[in-house]
């Protein structure tokens, strides 16, 4: 079997070929063999009947001249029949012996093989015939065949007849070897689409001819099809790349560059040839931390230096590309530029250090000045088998293909609407159902003029125009002269954010290409930060200002001693209205940088907590201390007894603040069961309410916001961070803040705290609870319970406030 298979030829033409010419030959040679054999057989009995005949036409000769003793008569006679037939020697013997023989002279032009003489000289017999006239015997005439002349006359036919057969079988393998290269010829073609694959354009090629059979004409339209397709993928992704403001690099599996988009050779100032098939890591080393490793990663923020020697912060996710069955085909890694947000953070760090270093300054001169305690904050082939092949390695290739799309699409948050030459949308992103709520049936299809409509369906009322496609085209123009105009697009379904839209035009299927980016995290970012510089600054100005004139002042005009008490005094203030509101701008800072993560929870009585921090507070001059409604005994809660107690304090300092006028400031508990009030769990609540100016409806819904005070006169002395304090450290305890007040009647601010879960309460307990819901004084013992951390609660609060 390895021996036919090795003499088995390789090419699909070959064998066929190869089969066709062996049952040819195997026909021709059986049909040679049965004509020659019915040939001899029917010549040998033809020569014997004809040999018998002549004898019987010359024995009235020979009878005649033997009874008249006419011997030359006879060798005359014997001589012209050898001359014309097929006998190879004639002899007349007489009753006395005499012989009278013949021998035939002539030479033979070719001889026979010996087997063909042996079976003709066996096949044929000799002709004897007695000679009576008269009923007396005169001889015997004997007559024998010429086998070697009978032999060569018919092997000269079998040699014309095999000429023949060989002609004949050469040119009829001839005819179809060129039928079967006429049908087969096109399978090279095949080959060619490897080596358009290797050069990235795919062509559809002509398929077999008409008259080939109809399995091969099918794989070639199969072959036609997914080169099509593979060719609209191609320049699908190859303007979807280019329409990507992030640098995006496909990577082997080896980790050297096997595709890179527009942005990415921008960002290393490098052509695009001089990027191609170098390793990853060597490219970007600041990325890969000098390390040639392919682990995926997200998130990793790395420089990259330009070949122009320009540098870039990137923050950059490398993912795998992995096939159906599991192995390594790639990677794609994705950047994005961050050079801006990060020299924003380093500048923004720098104004805190330097804010930082001129208030630790300020401070030393004061301290020169008077003397009062000092704290520092840190900020601290043709045939099947090789059309299996290639066909093999075409889908391989094309679903290589597909799962880099597909990895791409997915990796990248940005959306995406690709128009065709009829700039009619004939693609949709994942991300861009997601950013705008449209389903892709909704889209699909649709012209410029329908997709503007359905983004503005989305944008507020009022809200700044949708761009159109023109502007987009224009602003592309003057992109591309080294221009960047930005255009944002803010919607309010499915939820409010902000997208930059940019356009970019392509060739072929793809006309043009609408990219759309979330940046509604960079622009709240941006926001935030403005307002919180904005207002320090100005929260920061008045007491910075008043030091520095009485400061100069000093320096520049002698006073009197009790002037210059005076001024001291201002300053002290001053100072110390400074001093507050940087510490309260970096406790809040630590609070939210942590998230509770230092709170020291313990299991305490709420009501003791109460009564300790009342006792230790200072009310105002002139002014009575706190009105106590609390339970007789302990309510058990887990919080931060520090934490708990600045909150209880800020509140307190707000309800005396507030109230100028005088009146009592009450304190007092209460609780509600699970359900009330949309909680989830049962809670108790520490009440604090005074008899103040009150609040109105929209200054109540500002009060917990960062230095917002509800007098805007300014002769209510604080920071206006008090409140957002007190929000934050409850929501972190797992509570809320509830506020209720009408302008001139006063203001009561609840503090709610969630009741231990742990366990089962005993029944005391629960009496304990149930009589201050009930407003009946509660008697339980108090059980301090284990200290634990507390992890990071997101209570029910409206946003999510940035660190200061």
């Amino acid at each position: 079997m390895k021996l036919l298979r090795w003499w088995l030829p390789r090419s699909l033409a070959g064998r066929v070929f190869g089969l066709y010419a062996i049952a040819l030959g195997l026909f021709v040679a059986g049909g040679l063999w049965l004509f020659f054999r019915y040939e001899v057989l029917v010549d040998i009995e033809d020569k014997q009947l004809r040999g018998e005949s002549l004898v019987g036409v010359i024995m009235p000769t020979i009878a005649d001249s033997a009874v008249i003793g006419d011997y030359d008569t006879i060798r005359h006679t014997l001589e012209r029949v050898l001359l014309y037939s097929d006998f190879a020697h004639a002899t007349f013997i007489d009753i006395t012996g005499g012989t009278i023989k013949a021998v035939r002279s002539d030479a033979l032009d070719a001889r026979a093989p010996a087997a063909l003489r042996s079976y003709i000289d066996s096949a044929l017999y000799n002709v004897n015939r007695p000679i009576v006239v008269g009923g007396r015997d005169y001889g015997v005439l004997r007559v024998s065949f010429a086998a070697e002349h009978i032999a060569a006359e018919l092997w000269y036919e079998a040699l014309a007849a095999l000429a023949l057969a060989a002609l004949a079988l050469g040119g009829g393998l001839v005819a179809f070897r060129m039928a079967l290269k006429g049908w087969l010829g096109n399978l090279e073609h095949i080959e060619s689409f490897e080596a358009d694959m290797r050069l990235g354009v795919m062509k559809s090629r002509a398929g077999l001819a008409k008259d080939a059979p109809i399995e091969l004409q099918r794989t070639f339209e199969v072959i036609n099809r997914a080169a099509a397709n593979m060719q609209m993928q191609r320049e699908q992704a190859a303007v979807t790349l280019d329409a990507i403001a992030d640098s995006v690099f496909t990577l082997d599996a080896q980790g050297c560059v096997v595709l890179a988009n527009p942005a990415a050779c921008k960002a290393l100032a490098l052509a695009e040839s001089n990027v191609l098939g170098r390793a990853a890591h060597e490219l970007l080393p600041g990325i890969f931390a000098g390390q040639a490793s392919y682990a995926p990663w997200r998130g990793r923020r790395g420089e990259v230096m330009a070949a122009d020697g320009g540098q870039r912060v990137m923050d950059s996710t490398l993912s795998s590309i992995t096939g159906p069955d599991g192995a390594l085909y790639g990677h794609v890694l994705a950047c994005r530029d961050v050079s801006e947000q990060h020299a924003l953070d380093l500048r923004l760090q720098e104004q805190l250090r330097s804010r930082q270093a001129a208030l630790t300054a300020l401070r030393g001169v004061l301290e020169g000045l008077m003397t009062q305690p000092h704290v520092r904050e840190h900020a601290s082939g043709e045939d099947i088998e090789a059309i299996s092949r290639m066909i093999s390695g075409l889908v391989q290739r094309l679903q290589e293909r597909g799962e880099q799309l597909k990895a791409i699409f997915t990796l990248s948050p940005d959306g995406f609407v690709s128009f065709d030459r009829d700039r009619r949308i004939n693609f949709v992103s994942p991300a861009f159902v997601r950013l705008t709520g449209l389903d892709a049936e909704q889209v699909l299809g649709q012209d410029e003029a329908c997709i503007t409509a359905l983004l503005a369906q989305r944008c507020p009322a009022g809200a700044q125009a949708v761009p159109d496609f023109d502007t987009l085209r224009r602003a592309e123009a003057e992109s591309l002269d080294g221009g960047r105009r930005r255009l944002l697009l803010d919607l309010e379904r499915p939820t409010r954010r902000t997208l930059e839209v940019t356009l970019r035009s392509g060739n072929g299927s793809i006309a043009q290409v609408l990219h759309l980016r979330d940046v509604t995290h960079e622009t709240e970012v941006d926001q935030m930060k403005s307002e919180f510089l904005s207002t320090a600054a100005h929260e920061l100005r008045t007491p910075m200002a008043n030091i520095f004139g009485f400061v100069e002042l000093m320096m520049r005009r002698p006073l009197s001693p009790a002037r210059q008490q005076d001024v001291l005094q201002t300053l002290h203030r001053q100072a110390g209205l400074m001093i507050s509101i940087v510490n309260e701008l970096l406790d809040l800072a630590r609070i939210e940088a942590r998230r509770g993560k230092d709170f020291d929870i313990e299991r305490l009585d709420l009501c003791e907590l109460a009564r300790t921090v009342i006792h230790d507070f200072q009310p105002p001059q002139q002014r009575a201390a706190p009105v106590l409604d609390l339970p007789a005994l302990p309510l058990p809660v887990r919080v931060d007894r520090g934490k708990l107690s600045q909150a209880l304090g800020n509140v307190l300092s707000n309800a005396y603040k507030y109230s100028p006028q005088g009146g009592d400031v009450h304190v007092s508990v209460r609780c509600e069961p699970a359900g009330v009030a949309g909680a989830a769990e049962q809670r108790v609540g520490l009440v604090v309410g005074d008899q103040g100016m009150g609040m109105t409806a929209e200054q109540l819904a500002r009060v917990s916001e960062r230095f917002y005070r509800a007098d805007a006169s300014g002769n209510i002395p604080g920071t206006g961070l008090g409140m957002s304090i007190v929000k934050e450290i409850v929501e972190l305890l797992g509570g809320s803040l509830e506020l209720q007040s009408q302008p001139g009647q006063g203001t009561q601010v609840t503090l709610w705290l969630p009741l231990p879960q742990t366990g089962t309460p005993d029944a005391q307990e629960a009496a304990a609870v149930q009589s201050v819901a009930a407003g009946a004084p509660a008697a339980v013992p108090a059980d301090e319970g284990a200290v634990v951390m507390l992890p990071r609660v997101n209570a029910r609060s409206e946003r999510e406030p940035s660190p200061a």
